[in-house]
């Protein structure tokens, strides 16, 4: 092939789709703050939120200016295929090269949500993340390599349809808590409980949550972001409840 050709990544789709994690993630930091705030004493509530708010305003911050670095980066970022080459660039202007004619594997599948191409020569795995008209991509290069890609069909994303099943124990943990004929036998059932027991449930999810690897920065990973914001959690949660009990003050 002579002629160049340009793909651009699908920026729209991966605006909107960004924009819906990062106000969950807001949200779901706003809810915390304010269940926890509830836990402590009124006395200590004007420290609680004068530690907090700060933290929420630079958490804010550090969200828009990653939302706005993570647009600049993917809306400067371009793939060309040239001379039997396919090159891909970076907001930087870094250029990763793979001859057409090395590739052994074309492997296509979902990513966290996105379609994504598996480029694999004998030296690397290459992953091309979300970009436009990818079924003419894709038919380029089976026909510049020779290789005819696979269809992975493997589901990974965090939430689906048996998601669910997973938190039945948390489920009936919150139904048994408010019920007063239960409750009476049981007096550790309380929503400081069923909030820690929700929390272990999580983590207990995410640890056997299948992954995919992303071929780039695998210790970065999705999952492993969440079982750290879970952990943190955790400890704060049990801090709060042998506070409460004088545990830490005997």
């Amino acid at each position: 092939m002579s002629a160049k050709m340009i793909f651009l990544y699908d920026v729209k789709l991966f605006r909107n789709k960004l924009l819906k994690r990062t106000w969950a993630v807001i949200s779901l930091f706003v809810v915390f703050v304010a269940y926890n705030s509830l836990q402590v004493p009124k006395e200590g509530r004007l420290q609680f939120f004068t530690i907090f708010l700060p933290l929420l305003a630079l958490f804010f911050w550090f969200l828009r200016k990653n939302y706005l670095k993570q647009i600049e980066i993917l809306s400067s970022g371009k793939i060309e295929i040239e001379g039997g080459s396919l090159k891909q660039f970076d907001s930087n202007g870094n250029c990763a090269s793979i001859r057409l004619k090395d590739l052994e594997q074309i492997t296509t599948d979902k990513f966290r949500g996105y379609d994504r191409i598996v480029l694999e020569t004998k030296e690397k795995i290459h992953p091309i993340v979300n970009i436009e008209s990818q079924d003419e991509l894709v038919s380029i290069l089976e026909k510049e390599s020779g290789v005819k890609r696979l269809v992975d069909l493997t589901e990974d994303r965090l939430w689906n349809l048996k998601t669910p099943l997973y938190f039945v124990p948390s489920l009936l943990v919150l139904v048994v808590t408010y019920i007063p004929f239960i409750k009476s036998k049981f007096p550790i059932l309380s929503p400081e409980f069923l909030g820690l027991f929700f929390n272990v449930n999580l983590i207990i999810y995410l640890l056997y949550l299948p992954e995919k690897q992303n071929h780039t920065i695998s210790q970065f990973s999705l999952k492993r972001r969440m079982i750290f914001i879970s952990l943190v959690v955790f400890f704060f949660q049990v801090y709060i409840q042998l506070d409460k009990s004088g545990w830490l003050k005997n």
